[in-house]
């Protein structure tokens, strides 16, 4: 059904206002053995919350009262909570909005449940994993650590080895957003193309093409590095170097 889970189940609450969709993912997740509950609210939530902790959250944006952003802003004081959007809302600016406000994942409805589970495997292995686990003064030192690359989803700025930095605009952020969480495997263009440009667009992949050889050059210009992406012939790209994720 999905592969195979973690030692230590993480405990999830999902925040979603369809009833069905709620029910049939919180089936899914207690069949495959997560402590797993469910609200249609996020008042709802903060109460059982506040009695019934968790350590990952999944919740959709359009929610009556507060919506999941400000739900997400409220839990990013919670470093070692890891939120999931999982939305009908599908621009560039959605998805980036939800990664700016601090979600871990953006996920596009409708989502196979499948596909949620292996995200929340990914982002839980990472978030108990050590290297990933940095308190504040370890992660600072990590920025300007020799052969580190840095993006902050904050102020879409990517950090150089030097500790330079420049700032991106909203495809570039997300095309480096892309290759920076496969953790040095291939992205293919199909997937970065049909997400930061659309797959309607018949030219995608050529003009994603462009989009990464102005960014190569922005990087020589301001940076004096070159950028460490490497093209995989007729499949994708790879980002090389250590990388990090604010």
């Amino acid at each position: 059904m999905t592969s195979q889970l973690p030692a230590i189940l993480p405990r999830i609450a999902v925040i979603e206002d369809d009833s069905d969709l709620l029910d049939s993912t919180l089936e899914y997740l207690l069949a495959l053995g997560y402590h797993a509950w469910g609200v249609c609210s996020a008042e709802d939530f903060y109460n059982r919350f506040s009695v019934d902790v968790v350590d990952v959250v999944v919740l959709d944006i359009g929610l009556p009262g507060e919506d999941g952003l400000g739900v997400v802003r409220h839990l990013c004081a919670s470093p070692r909570l890891t939120v999931i959007i999982v939305s009908a809302r599908d621009t560039l600016d959605d998805r980036l909005a939800g990664l700016k406000a601090g979600a871990d994942r953006y996920l596009v409805k409708p989502v196979n449940l499948a596909e949620l589970v292996a995200n929340i495997e990914t982002v839980w292995r990472r978030s108990t994993h050590p290297h990933f686990n940095h308190p504040a003064e370890q992660l600072q030192e990590e920025k300007t650590k020799a052969g580190h690359w840095h993006l902050s989803k904050q102020d879409w700025c990517l950090t150089g080895p030097k500790g330079n930095s420049i700032n991106l605009t909203a495809r570039e952020f997300y095309l480096l957003n892309c290759l920076f969480e496969a953790k040095g495997e291939i992205v293919t263009k199909c997937s970065i193309s049909d997400t930061i440009i659309g797959s309607r667009v018949f030219n995608g992949c050529e003009r994603l093409d462009v989009l990464l050889a102005r960014l190569r050059k922005k990087c020589v210009a301001n940076l004096g590095l070159s950028l460490p992406i490497k093209t995989v012939n007729q499949i994708g790209y790879v980002f090389t170097a250590p990388a990090l994720i604010e």
